[in-house]
């Protein structure tokens, strides 16, 4: 890290309003022309249209908190839970969004403390990549760092925090998603959200059709962004065959957001 980065850095701690709007310089006034240029994911700019202002959003693996700084005008900061087990990140997002509801948890299938994965790669430390699967190896990793952290199932923490609404859920842990969210299935049959989950098939053993099958038979449909006309269009298996030879690195073409969205349901009354 330069000399320049450390210092900036640094801003977050004694003002971290302006150290936010300079950190998110690249987020104002992003456009569907303009996202790819600025290696922005195009979720981003939909995700502001699609949310009503009332929404309640939870936010798995927030990160730097793009998804947040996106929403937090759009939605009563308020309704807008982060978790983000990384601790330094955890640190980082509640200086810079202090209204903003954020815990430092990993979501899983199960409770309990665990090792939490964070890979260097070339180098460079990648806090973006952290994940509890220790058994995922990125290209070119030389090392790692691990960190204990808390894990805890959806299920439980909506239930310890008596939430009575919840209307989106965005899932991004490095490979860890399947059991994220079978660890949120009352929450997903109490409150039918719509969900975003990062899946990409080189986190996975399983093929991702096998995996998507599995979400779409608790009553969703998988959809994924048309990065031309921005509207949700249906996930074929021939488009999901495909996802596995996308360049990584374009946001163009490379889709690894999946969006499920509840189908009604069935009236089981005559």
């Amino acid at each position: 890290m330069s000399l320049y980065h450390r210092i900036t850095e640094k801003l977050q701690f004694f003002a971290p309003a302006f150290y936010k709007e300079r950190y998110f310089k690249h987020l104002k006034n992003i456009s569907k022309v303009n996202y790819s240029a600025r290696n922005i994911e195009p979720e981003l700019i939909w995700i502001k249209d699609f949310l009503p202002k009332n929404a309640v959003m939870i936010d798995i693996g927030a990160n730097v908190g793009s998804f947040i700084y996106q929403l937090e005008h759009k939605l009563s900061p308020q309704n807008i839970y982060a978790f983000e087990p990384n601790k330094k990140l955890y640190m980082r997002l509640k200086r810079i969004f202090p209204q903003v509801h954020v815990y430092p948890l990993a979501l899983s299938d199960r409770n309990e403390t665990a090792e939490f994965k964070i890979p260097v790669i070339k180098g460079k430390t990648y806090t973006s990549r952290g994940t509890l699967k220790l058994d995922y190896r990125e290209n070119e990793e030389s090392k790692h760092f691990l960190q204990q952290v808390k894990v805890i199932k959806l299920d439980d923490w909506a239930g310890l925090e008596n939430l009575k609404k919840i209307d989106f859920i965005k899932i991004d842990v490095e490979g860890n998603e399947m059991n994220t969210l079978r660890g949120a299935k009352k929450v997903i049959e109490d409150f039918r959200p719509t969900l975003m989950v990062e899946m990409e098939q080189r986190h996975h053993a399983e093929p991702l059709q096998k995996l998507i099958s599995e979400i779409e038979h608790w009553g969703y449909g998988a959809f994924f962004l048309n990065r031309t006309t921005f509207e949700l269009e249906k996930l074929t298996e021939n488009i999901v065959a495909g996802l596995s030879g996308n360049s990584v690195g374009s946001k163009e073409t490379y889709i690894n957001n999946l969006i499920f969205i509840p189908k009604p349901l069935k009236n089981t009354h005559g």
